[in-house]
């Protein structure tokens, strides 16, 4: 089964999330899930179903940050991943590489997110921009740490919206991307997809070849769209709390 990650965002509140956890975990079938609750919910999302996620992570090691929380405390809540670079977040690309290296270095999963602007896209500059960003992330970050790095496209002008890009374009732009990182780098790095991911175009989505995994945003919203997306795959016949290599 592919990865699916759910990013909630701010939308709920604790009886909500508590609603939302029973949801999932009554989820009869075979699922990779990684749910990213907002910060105060972490201790409280935690399940042998499926693994949690943080949306955000400091820069900076532990010290006097106010309103800041570490990689280093994200692990002692058992954190199994990041979302890094999310557009959302205003940021520079040193903070997102410092952030980066800090979730890597205490043996979390990096979720790194990379994206062009609409107007690049239309000029058919994707791959180039892409690439440049993920080289960008790689020459600084050391090889040992690549197993704990996913590298996610999430056009940035299609979030909170109802349309992905064509998958078909996506095959043809994920197959250039991880044939040139195999070439450079030697090694298989997973491409997620995220962004106008709704009902109409998430199974097609999913059963694209080329796409290692999704992250959901406004779909995941809600449990049940999950759980019967998940329950309605007809692969889905055990539970299985595994993530991915």
């Amino acid at each position: 089964m592919k990865p699916l990650i759910c990013n909630l965002k701010m939308e709920h509140n604790l009886q909500d999330i508590l609603k939302y956890k029973q949801e999932l975990e009554n989820c009869v079938g075979s699922f990779s899930l990684v749910v990213c609750p907002p910060y105060c919910y972490l201790p409280v999302m935690h399940s042998r179903y499926y693994k949690i996620g943080a949306q955000d992570v400091s820069p900076y090691g532990n010290g006097s940050y106010t309103g800041r929380v570490s990689a280093e405390t994200l692990k002692s809540l058992d954190v199994y991943g990041v979302l890094i670079g999310h557009s959302e977040i205003e940021e520079t690309f040193e903070n997102k590489l410092k952030k980066l290296r800090r979730v890597v270095s205490e043996g979390m999963h990096a979720y790194v997110l990379i994206s062009e602007t609409k107007e690049e896209h239309d000029y058919q500059y994707t791959y180039v921009k892409l690439m440049n960003k993920i080289r960008a992330y790689l020459s600084r970050v050391l090889q040992k740490d690549y197993k704990n790095i996913t590298f996610i496209y999430e056009p940035s002008w299609l979030i909170g919206g109802n349309n992905a890009i064509d998958s078909k374009e996506l095959s043809n732009l994920f197959y250039q991307i991880k044939k040139e990182l195999q070439y450079e780098y030697r090694f298989d790095f997973p491409l997620f997809y995220g962004g106008g991911i709704s009902s109409s175009n998430i199974r097609e989505l999913y059963e694209n070849d080329v796409i290692d995994g999704l992250l959901l945003g406004n779909f995941c919203k809600r449990a049940k769209n999950v759980v019967n997306f998940l329950q309605n795959d007809e692969n889905s016949t055990r539970l299985d709390t595994s993530i991915h290599n």
